[in-house]
């Protein structure tokens, strides 16, 4: 029986704020920092490079789980001027 192979898309959070279409990545931070921080799953770490610091990745689409996009829309406050919104 062969293992399968898995391939997920993954984005730093500023390439994550760039595909969405916000404007500012500010949004993906606070919902980061909440505590417990409700994009828990959708985080991949990848720790100390060169410098010591640790980087966050975010997974569009993770097997299993709704997508990254419909995550963060279920968990801010819709406004008149947000990005991602339901169309009327």
């Amino acid at each position: 029986m062969k293992a399968k192979s898995l391939e997920i898309e993954a984005y730093t959070i500023t390439g994550i704020t760039r595909k969405l279409g916000y404007k500012s990545s500010k949004t993906i931070y606070r919902l980061h920092n909440k505590t417990p921080s409700p994009l828990e799953e959708y985080i991949w770490y990848e720790y100390p490079n060169a410098i010591g610091r640790k980087r966050i990745y975010l997974m569009l689409e993770p097997p299993n789980l709704v997508s990254l996009a419909e995550k963060i829309k279920a968990n801010i406050q819709v406004r008149k001027h947000n990005i991602i919104r339901k169309n009327r």
